[in-house]
């Protein structure tokens, strides 16, 4: 899913009490609600009008930006009805109207980041302009550009997450020459079971754009790796270990020193990973019959006994 960084803002800048913008997630492209027949279940709201509180904006622009006789004038002309029409004469009494065009803009466009972050959205900047964020993390071989946020899941956003848990399962499914055959809703669901059973879910964002996740499931104090996805093409680049060093905060605040995990043996990138952050004592060994007509041609020796897989 993506966006330009400018319709936002243009979206923002034109909403009103009456007016409500949405990301339309088939097409991705913004629309106004009603406007045509759609998918109810594929809209994304932008912020709204009591969001966007621009009366907020005007108090922190004159706290900020203000002083001696306009920043009296002003403070007096934004109590009480009319605020906003006594606010714009007053700016242009005070020669400050450009001024404020241009904080309104910023704040307007912090705004939109903010909102395409939070629902995985990538933003693409214009030519005319940087985003002058600092990231959250930064990340050894991630170059200044990339704006990288720690982005808590929940069931608002989960949406825009199901689209890298499904590469997540088709990852998983290749480690035993399997095809996944989920789609997009499945791991909207798959998400929201596990949001339904309190497992904390966490993204990294990059512009915007989910890049890597992890879920974690609480059992009894005791935190487990449920699930840990990076991007292939983000891979090398520090994000798992946000990620784990995430998820290894949370199982601190629980009391432990260690996460608990499953891991496919073949699976040995992970292997690697988990060794390089000081993982590599065996705890348990997860055993099943095979499924029906399942084919296991790989084995694998764990002491004195043979498993296949």
């Amino acid at each position: 899913m993506q966006i330009k960084l400018s319709e936002v803002i243009e979206a923002i800048d034109s909403t009103d009490v009456n007016t409500q913008y949405f990301y339309y997630i088939p097409e991705e492209r913004i629309i106004l609600k009603g406007d045509e027949d759609i998918k109810e279940k594929y809209l994304i709201p932008l912020p709204s009008h009591k969001q966007i509180d621009d009366y907020g904006t005007m108090s922190m622009f004159i706290e900020e930006e203000c002083d001696g006789e306009a920043k009296e004038w002003l403070e007096e002309c934004i109590k009480g009805p009319g605020a906003f029409r006594r606010f714009r004469s007053t700016l242009e009494r005070f020669n400050l109207t450009d001024k404020w065009l241009d904080y309104l803009y910023y704040a307007h466009e912090d705004l939109a980041i903010q909102w395409c972050e939070y629902y995985g959205i990538e933003y693409l900047e214009n030519d005319s302009f940087e985003v002058n964020k600092t990231p959250i993390v930064e990340p050894e071989n991630i170059s200044s550009k990339h704006n990288l946020r720690i982005i808590n899941i929940n069931e608002d956003n989960v949406y825009g997450l199901a689209y890298l848990c499904k590469d997540f399962r088709r990852t998983l499914s290749g480690f035993k020459n399997q095809e996944f055959k989920g789609d997009v809703d499945d791991c909207v669901e798959e998400l929201k079971s596990y949001l339904k059973h309190d497992y904390p879910i966490f993204a990294v964002s990059d512009n915007g754009k989910y890049i890597g996740y992890i879920v974690c499931r609480i059992d009894d104090d005791v935190v487990f790796l449920e699930s840990i996805f990076v991007r292939k093409e983000n891979r090398h680049k520090g994000i798992g270990k946000i990620l784990f060093d995430k998820a290894e905060s949370i199982a601190r605040e629980y009391g432990n020193d260690s996460l608990y995990m499953s891991v496919h043996p073949n699976n040995d990138e992970m292997l690697r990973f988990l060794r390089g952050n000081g993982y590599d004592v065996l705890n348990l060994i997860e055993i099943r019959k095979a499924y029906h007509d399942e084919e296991n041609d790989q084995t694998y020796t764990i002491g004195n006994n043979t498993y296949r897989y």
